[in-house]
């Protein structure tokens, strides 16, 4: 089968299963919008991964469903944490929550995903349930502390690549890596295959952030699903960012300066700073640190033991460093 058509059907399976989960109606102030926020779509990559390694380990029943939609349930709510810190008024090409309700709303609905997110992933045992739960919450901590990093990077005029890449390994590989690591434990997979399991995670994670950044700017908002340059509109320390502060002119900083972290920037304006990009060569510089991950993920899955077929996360990491949203 197409690996294409493959992740359709994981993603119908995964969407139809998150439905059934939401069983409860009442308020409706709080199931509503946690409802909205977990159903108005999304590429499904966190369960698609975990239970890509869980059939790759063999895992001895038919299929990891609940660690893995508890697993897409802790990104939707980081998803709608971020979305209020950053005040995005698109997620999917669909209204934010805190903007399609309140901010309060927004805030509380998070907290309801990620308190159902824990209690789905404790609905079926395992036998390293215990290292499942620790995982998942170490990731959790983890993504915060990310989070807390990009916060502090707001008020800062210099950020280096070292930490913007220490950010991103916190923020947005843990929870490649928790997928990855939890689909591993459910197949009671050795120690050793759980880290490899790990270690592609993060390095897959890192290209993945990077690539964000580069589609805020590079991309097609219809497809993307976020409003065109909203990081260079806030003033977002990304990979792009950092590169410009180190690479450009006094004069085109000058430039750069007067439009990034000006939320009324226009589209014109954007479109300067994408051509600044590409006088730079950041556009580029960005792609092929984005590509250095993805291979440093595809060596890692060469690790692992002849007996394990890796076609299918091969294909996943394949279609992951050729995404267009």
């Amino acid at each position: 089968m197409d690996f294409n058509k493959k992740l359709e059907s994981y993603r119908r399976e995964i969407n139809g299963s998150l439905e059934e989960i939401f069983t409860k109606q009442e308020p409706a102030i709080l199931y509503e919008p946690m409802r909205y926020a977990v159903n108005i779509g999304g590429k499904r990559v966190r369960p698609i991964l975990c239970g890509i390694f869980y059939r790759m380990l063999k895992g001895k029943k038919k299929k990891v469903l609940y660690p893995a939609l508890a697993i897409e349930l802790l990104h939707n709510f980081t998803l709608v944490h971020d979305d209020i810190m950053d005040d995005d008024d698109l997620r999917r090409n669909q209204q934010t929550v805190h903007v399609k309700w309140d901010l309060s709303t927004g805030v509380l609905s998070g907290d309801g995903i990620v308190s159902l997110a824990y209690r789905v992933l404790i609905k079926e045992k395992y036998k390293n349930s215990d290292k499942i739960i620790k995982v998942f919450t170490d990731g959790l901590l983890e993504v915060c502390e990310g989070q807390a990093y990009d916060k502090e990077f707001e008020t800062r005029e210099n950020v280096t690549e070292k930490e913007y890449i220490r950010m991103i390994n916190n923020k947005t590989a843990a929870l490649l890596a928790v997928p990855a690591q939890i689909g591993a434990l459910c197949a009671e997979a050795q120690d050793e295959i759980v880290s490899l399991a790990e270690a592609y995670g993060r390095a897959l994670g890192l290209a993945f952030q990077i690539q964000d950044d580069l589609l805020d700017i590079a991309g097609d908002e219809a497809l993307f699903g976020k409003t065109y340059g909203s990081d260079v509109s806030e003033g977002k320390k990304t990979y792009l960012y950092i590169l410009a502060k180190k690479l450009m002119s006094e004069k085109d900083q000058k430039v750069f300066n007067s439009i990034a972290g000006h939320e009324d920037a226009t589209k014109a304006e954007l479109f300067k700073v994408k051509k600044l990009y590409e006088k730079y060569g950041i556009i580029t510089k960005a792609e092929e640190e984005a590509a250095k991950y993805i291979k440093k993920a595809a060596k890692i899955i060469n690790s692992f033991p002849k007996g394990y077929d890796v076609t299918e996360l091969k294909e996943f990491t394949e279609w992951m460093l050729k995404r267009k949203y």
